[in-house]
């Protein structure tokens, strides 16, 4: 059996194992340990009694954007930048060579290897980068400027679980899956970033500054914490 609930199944003896331990690993699906000399025969047993627990967890995991099955996504054929109120369709032309993205009105022309879906990802996720730079850069000046809040630099990455940062010299880092969320939301996650270079923490002192900008502000950040399930899989 070399999988279960349709994840990648990895079973290991490990000599200093004293019991059977089953976890989910990011990028590889299900590993159970074992000691050595265990009879894996068992192994599907145990598993079947584990099963709710591995469901539940690979839910949560899962909604978090963590891949649990190491293969690449398909390319999407839509893609909705919420944060820029567009949708657009996504086309593929197989050729040779180096995969990149060309724009045309709503229309995404990606161009690559046919026999390479993860370079095609890549190149939609560094046009998307792109496109996030652009959009975020002038809207965090103007919010840098309306609340007399400024900042030293901004980066735009594509961290897996943050939205943002602030660094001590501030350096303001936002994660280029912002596009995905609605306006309220990267705007309320620009305060909560340029907050920080007034108050490198999250004492009460910071929240009072935020809630002086945004009295609204534990209903926005509650929905940030959720906002990662609209981003697509291909970029989690």
């Amino acid at each position: 059996m070399t999988r279960y609930c349709g994840l990648p199944l990895t079973v290991r003896a490990h000599p200093s194992a004293r019991r059977v331990l089953v976890k989910l690993v990011p990028g590889r699906g299900l590993e159970v340990v074992v000691p050595r000399g265990f009879d894996q025969a068992l192994v599907e047993d145990i598993l079947d009694a584990r099963r709710p627990w591995i469901e539940r967890t690979r839910a949560a995991m899962e909604a978090r954007g963590t891949d649990l099955t190491g293969q690449a996504p398909a390319l999407p054929e839509t893609v909705e930048y919420r944060a820029l109120g567009r949708c657009c369709r996504v086309d593929a032309l197989h050729r040779p060579g180096r995969a990149e993205v060309v724009e045309n009105g709503p229309r995404l022309m990606v161009r690559g290897p046919q026999d390479d879906p993860a370079a095609l990802i890549e190149a939609l996720a560094l046009f998307t980068a792109r496109k996030a730079r652009e959009f975020l850069l002038p809207r965090l000046d103007a919010a840098s400027r309306r609340l007399a809040m400024p900042y030293s630099a901004m980066r735009v990455r594509r961290q897996r679980t943050r939205w943002g940062s602030c660094s001590s010299r501030g350096v303001i880092s936002l994660n280029a899956k912002l596009l995905f969320l609605p306006p309220e939301l990267v705007d309320h996650l620009l305060l909560h970033e340029l907050c920080h270079t007034r108050h490198l923490n999250h004492s009460d002192a910071y929240w009072a500054l935020v809630a002086s900008h945004q009295p609204d502000y534990e209903r926005l950040e509650r929905a940030l914490t959720r906002a990662v399930t609209l981003v697509p899989p291909w970029l989690r």
